[in-house]
């Protein structure tokens, strides 16, 4: 068999790819040793914020439900079917992973599951068969990071296994995953402990927000311990003077790459294969998109490398740089869109920095969730907005507006013109903008 394309793994790289080429009418084969939607849709994206979303229901019944005129019941007899939270999540990937195969057989799109091997430039073999292509896609995507330090560390892939939560569990490693499964576990009444192996905690993050981070961890009461300031034996694991307690260890690690079977000799960069500005491999017709080559571990920038891959394929070069806004689903949410102040301090750039709380925000009173602010980083001399951060009850989606602007080179001005709906959170865009003016 013979195709236009032939990509390599099924998560939000490959899988996006697949369903643009089909559309533009490349002959298109994906093939995937497990299941549709890899790592994101089937343990990491997905279920956690489907659990996240069970959790923060579960938390705010319990603390906020009488403010809201809600009676009838005692909050202390609350509780929380782990189970059931589980069982919905898998619903909504079920869902959803139907939805990509019907995308995939709507626009002739061929899905394989097999291990994958590239054989020659333009030839992988897959279920003891030779498939010949004219250019292939690696989208294998990354896996955490086995820890030494704790070999008994349960993976993302297996949590959502367990049978029910650890009551004291240590949350091993760093990015945003730590965060969240740290709030996850102190939302449902646990006492989680964090022991992280690098510093910042969170990565790529600016300064202020990693400031506040850690404020609020520390108000959840939730313990922060570098590993290099802990001992472990045969007792436990001993920091200071103190042993620690806890019935679980979850890698929350960052991630390597996973890479392919291939007889054809593919460079490398720092354990991921090297990509030039279309996503182009040292091997002219292989593209890399994805965790697998090292750009970023979000799984919007990944998809968005697909495209990328699929344009260029069909003669459309749109290798400018985007800028990718980083999600932190806690609560409340983080959002980061643009440079941080740290870059911009390097580059030499004058800036200004303006900042609004939520506390004035007539929606995000009326909802009960007024935590947070809205800053802006923006040039001094034409007002161009160049980063956003945004702390909110749904940071998350707001974000998205950010990223028109900064696509479209928006200033500060443009954001105070353009009229937001009232009462909405969003109206904190314009009304930062109007207080630079």
């Amino acid at each position: 068999m013979s195709y236009d394309i032939i990509i390599i793994g099924s998560g939000p790289a490959g899988y996006v790819a697949a369903i643009r080429a089909g559309q533009t009418g490349l002959k298109t084969l994906i093939i995937d040793k497990k299941y549709v939607g890899g790592m994101c849709l089937n343990w990491g994206c997905i279920p956690t914020k489907s659990i996240l979303e069970s959790a923060k229901l579960f938390n705010r019944i319990k603390n906020s439900a009488a403010e809201f005129g809600i009676g009838g019941y005692n909050p202390a007899e609350l509780s929380f079917d782990w189970n059931q939270a589980v069982k919905r999540s898998k619903g909504i990937v079920q869902k959803l992973s139907r939805g990509i195969e019907y995308l995939w057989k709507k626009n002739g799109v061929e899905f394989l599951q097999a291990e994958a091997k590239i054989v020659s430039p333009h030839e992988v073999e897959a279920d003891n068969r030779i498939y010949t292509t004219k250019n292939i896609i690696i989208a294998t995507g990354s896996r955490p990071v086995k820890q030494s330090l704790f070999p008994e560390a349960i993976e993302l892939e297996d949590f959502f296994k367990l049978d029910r939560l650890p009551e004291k569990p240590i949350l091993y490693g760093r990015g945003a995953i730590i965060l969240e499964f740290a709030q996850l576990f102190s939302m449902l009444g646990k006492s989680p402990t964090i022991i992280s192996n690098g510093s910042p905690l969170i990565p790529k993050l600016d300064a202020h927000l990693e400031a506040y981070v850690v404020r609020k961890l520390k108000k959840d009461k939730i313990a922060v311990i570098s590993d290099a300031d802990i001992s472990i034996d045969k007792k436990g694991v001993h920091h200071g003077d103190s042993l620690l307690e806890y019935d679980a260890v979850i890698n929350c690690s960052l991630r390597e790459a996973v890479l392919i079977d291939s007889n054809v000799k593919i460079e490398l960069l720092d354990g991921y294969i090297k990509t030039d500005e279309h996503y182009q491999t040292s091997i002219q017709g292989i593209f890399a998109a994805g965790d697998v080559n090292g750009h970023s571990y979000l799984a919007h920038a990944a998809s968005a490398q697909g495209l990328s891959i699929i344009n260029f394929i069909n003669g459309i070069d749109d290798s400018t740089a985007v800028a990718y806004p980083i999600n932190i689903y806690s609560d409340p949410e983080i959002a980061q869109l643009g440079v941080t102040e740290t870059e911009l301090k390097e580059s030499g750039i004058e800036y200004q920095v303006k900042e609004m709380p939520l506390i004035a925000n007539g929606k995000a009173l009326a909802e009960g969730a007024s935590e947070g602010f809205i800053r802006l980083l923006f040039e001094s001399k034409y007002r161009q907005v160049l980063g956003v951060q945004i702390v909110a009850a749904n940071a998350t989606d707001l974000i998205s507006e950010a990223g028109i602007l900064l696509e479209l080179e928006g200033t500060v001005y443009d954001l105070a013109r353009t009229v937001h709906a009232h009462p909405t959170i969003a109206e904190v865009f314009m009304d930062v903008a109007k207080d630079i003016e």
